[in-house]
């Protein structure tokens, strides 16, 4: 892991979230501590737009890594993306933090469980109809269980989230 020190427009605790952020999700999902850094920084910054620019002498982030990053974070074909940018990335675009993007991109991630889950059932039935050893279907019957009890809660968890936000729901 490359070493950055903290940029002198983040104050120390701004930096730590940032790097918490960045970590997490280096060791959660294996995203480059940079691209971590830009979510994390996205999440505080002031104003909630910033340009490439802003980006860049924030955290030390070489343009054309920020360029790559703000390439993944706003795929133009994702309705759910919990980031939009403005202008193309051959000029200074803004970025921006969608506000309440977190739980429609959940939902959207989450949509597809059940489609995978009848894939997972499907395929499993199918091998135990062909009389193949439990012990060899056991990743494939931990997987099943797991999706379609994810695709069973789900809805009802995205549901209350959406009652209490709306503040209908205590």
């Amino acid at each position: 892991m490359t070493e950055q020190t903290a940029p002198t427009t983040l104050s120390e605790g701004e930096h730590a979230f940032v790097e918490k952020v960045a970590q997490y999700y280096f060791e959660n999902d294996g995203m480059p501590h940079d691209r971590g850094r830009v979510v994390g920084f996205m999440m505080i910054c002031d104003p909630p737009e910033q340009t490439a620019a802003d980006i860049e002498k924030a955290l030390g982030v070489p343009r054309a890594a920020i360029d790559r990053i703000v390439d993944q974070l706003t795929p133009e074909n994702d309705p759910v993306s919990v980031f939009e940018r403005t202008g193309s990335l051959q000029e200074n675009y803004t970025i921006r933090l969608r506000e309440n993007s977190w739980g429609p991109k959940v939902r959207g991630i989450f949509s597809e469980f059940p489609d995978f889950h009848r894939v997972a059932a499907d395929g499993l039935a199918a091998l135990r109809s062909e009389n193949l050893p439990e012990e060899r279907l056991k990743r494939l019957a931990n997987m099943e269980r797991f999706l379609g009890f994810v695709s069973a809660e789900m809805p009802a968890i995205l549901e209350r989230y959406e009652q209490r936000k709306a503040g209908t729901a205590g």
